[in-house]
């Protein structure tokens, strides 16, 4: 599948709530500003059905999707940029989400930042990789005799683990593969607790999504 073809995926499970794969944060009318990092084409946005009074931003690091999404609707404001280093001010956002675009990132700078840019008691919507997906890769990887994906795979099983034992996590050698991971409970509350949020709550039934809130006593680097 290229990239053409993933996006306008993405479009189709985000507009239909009956797909297994539908998961869309709860949009409340305290959010007025609302950026969703990692935002492929806009389609967790588009999937909100925001009001017309909503100032929603997308940021994404692939150029087409972003030229997609431009060409799709006028009502979100797309930007190139990375979730490790945001173009925007302290206090920006109301809401802030990522569907599954932080298991690629390097976790404690991306978390940082969409706490920099977050409003206090601003929330935070996430949807991350658990360990059963890597494994199930892993294994898909061996049966197939998929050696080098293999060999990534694995090396992602590694960094997800020292993430949740020790907080820490490499890039791999190729740059376009960047940090990804695999996540926990344990060790997403300690990032997002680093990073500044407190109510930190988790459900993993169809997803592994986390909620949070900016806490007024955030934790600088």
């Amino acid at each position: 599948m290229d990239s053409s073809e993933y996006h306008w995926l993405e479009l189709s499970i985000a507009a239909n709530p009956d797909d297994k794969r539908w998961v869309i944060p709860r949009v409340e009318a305290r959010h007025r500003r609302i950026l969703d990092v990692g935002c492929g084409a806009g389609q967790t946005l588009r999937g909100c059905n925001l009001d017309d009074g909503v100032f929603a931003v997308g940021l994404d690091t692939d150029e087409s999707a972003i030229a997609l999404g431009k060409q799709l609707t006028k009502s979100i404001h797309f930007v190139l940029g990375e979730g490790a280093t945001l173009p925007f001010a302290d206090g920006c956002f109301d809401l802030v989400i990522c569907r599954v675009a932080l298991p690629y990132m390097h976790v404690a700078r991306a978390l940082s930042e969409m706490s920099r840019v977050s409003v206090v008691g601003g929330d935070l919507w996430l949807v991350l990789h658990p360990f059963d997906m890597t494994v199930k890769e892993l294994g898909a990887n061996i049966a197939r005799l998929q050696l080098k994906a293999g060999l990534y795979r694995t090396w992602v099983l590694v960094n997800g683990l020292a993430l949740h034992a020790l907080g820490r996590q490499w890039r791999w050698p190729s740059q376009s593969r960047g940090y990804e991971t695999w996540q926990t409970n344990k060790g997403m509350t300690r990032a997002l607790r680093a990073a500044g949020f407190e109510r930190i709550q988790f459900t993993r039934a169809s997803h592994f999504v986390i909620t949070a809130t900016k806490s007024p006593s955030q934790i600088s680097d």
